[in-house]
C-alpha cells in the first residue's frame, strides 16, 4: 500500500517494439501529463524507482513507440505502464507474445523493437523477464496473463499487438481478471470516452500498475527451478487525467487480488 501511494503522490494525482532507455523524459515522454507542444513545465512522470532491477522501456513496436513501461527484472513484472486514449477500436486478438530483447541482449539498435518470443534464439536465456511457459505452470490453474495497458484501450491494431509483451503482464487470478475489466478497464473506458474532452494535443493520460505480493510463480531457466520466478501482485491499480468542459479530472481505482490458494474475495476501492 505505500508503494502506491508513493507512486500516486508523485505522479498521477500530483496532476490535481520496445527500447530500454535511460530516461522516459528523453526518449517517449509523449505517454506521460505534460507533454505538449507548447509546455514550459516538466513532463510529470509517475515515480521511477532506483535500483539496477529497475528498466524504463519505451515499447517500441514497428519502429514506432506505442507505450511506457517500468519493469522489474527481479520480480519480472511491470511496476507500471502509461499510456495515452483517444480513440479506440475493434481488431483481432494478438495471440503472438512478445518479449524484450534489451533486457538480456546488449543495447543495440537492432533489438530495439520488441520482438516474438518464437523468433528469438532458442538459446538465450532469460534472466530478467518473464516468458509465456512461466504462466501455464502455476499451481492452482487459476492464474491468467494480466494485461497492464489493455487491448481494449488501443487506437489501433498495431498498438493493440503491441499490449502482447510479456513486459506488460503480470499474474493475475481469472476471478481479479474478470472482475477488473467489468468492475474497471470497462467504466473508466466509458467515462473518459463520454466526459473527457479528447484531442490529439490533450489525450486522456493513464498509469496502470501492480504492487508485489508475497507469493511467486516457480519457473524454469534450462535445468534450474527458480521458485521466486515471477511474483503475484497483491494489487493491481490504475489512474488517469484528462480534461473536460471545466479543466481537468482525474480518478483512480485500485484491487486487491486474492492468493489462488485461499478463498479470500477479490476487493476493489
Amino acid at each position: 500500500m505505500k508503494l502506491l501511494t508513493l507512486l500516486l503522490l508523485l505522479g498521477v494525482t500530483s496532476l490535481t517494439e520496445s527500447e530500454v532507455v535511460p530516461s522516459f523524459r528523453s526518449k517517449c515522454p509523449q505517454f506521460f501529463f505534460g507533454h505538449l507542444p507548447s509546455a514550459k513545465h516538466e513532463v510529470a512522470t509517475p515515480t521511477v524507482l532506483r535500483g539496477r532491477k529497475y528498466k524504463q522501456i519505451c515499447q517500441r513496436w514497428k519502429n514506432q513507440y506505442r507505450f511506457a513501461t517500468l519493469y522489474d527484472t527481479k520480480s519480472r513484472i511491470p511496476v507500471y505502464s502509461a499510456y495515452t486514449f483517444i480513440s479506440s477500436n475493434q481488431f483481432p486478438r494478438d495471440n503472438d507474445w512478445k518479449v524484450e530483447p534489451q533486457l538480456d541482449l546488449p543495447l543495440k539498435p537492432e533489438n530495439s523493437n520488441m520482438a516474438s518470443e518464437s523468433e528469438m534464439n532458442d538459446g538465450l536465456t532469460f534472466k530478467h523477464q518473464a516468458l509465456e511457459k512461466d504462466y501455464s505452470g502455476d499451481s492452482c490453474g487459476k492464474i491468467t496473463r494480466g494485461h497492464l495497458f489493455p487491448k481494449s484501450y488501443a487506437a489501433d491494431q498495431d498498438q493493440g499487438d503491441s499490449t502482447f509483451t510479456l513486459t506488460n503482464i503480470a499474474p493475475q487470478t481469472q476471478e481479479c481478471n474478470n472482475q477488473w475489466a467489468e468492475q474497471v478497464e470497462e467504466p473508466m473506458l466509458s467515462y473518459i470516452k463520454t466526459k473527457c474532452t479528447l484531442r490529439e494535443s490533450f489525450p486522456a493520460y493513464i498509469v496502470t500498475g501492480v504492487v508485489p505480493g508475497n507469493t511467486w510463480l516457480e519457473i524454469k531457466r534450462g535445468n534450474r527451478a527458480i521458485k521466486q520466478g515471477v511474483n503475484i501482485p497483491s494489487h493491481y491499480w490504475t489512474a488517469f487525467t484528462c480534461a473536460n468542459s471545466t479543466g481537468k479530472v482525474s480518478h483512480a481505482y485500485i484491487a486487491q487480488q486474492s492468493h489462488c490458494k485461499d478463498n479470500r474475495e477479490n476487493r476493489f476501492t
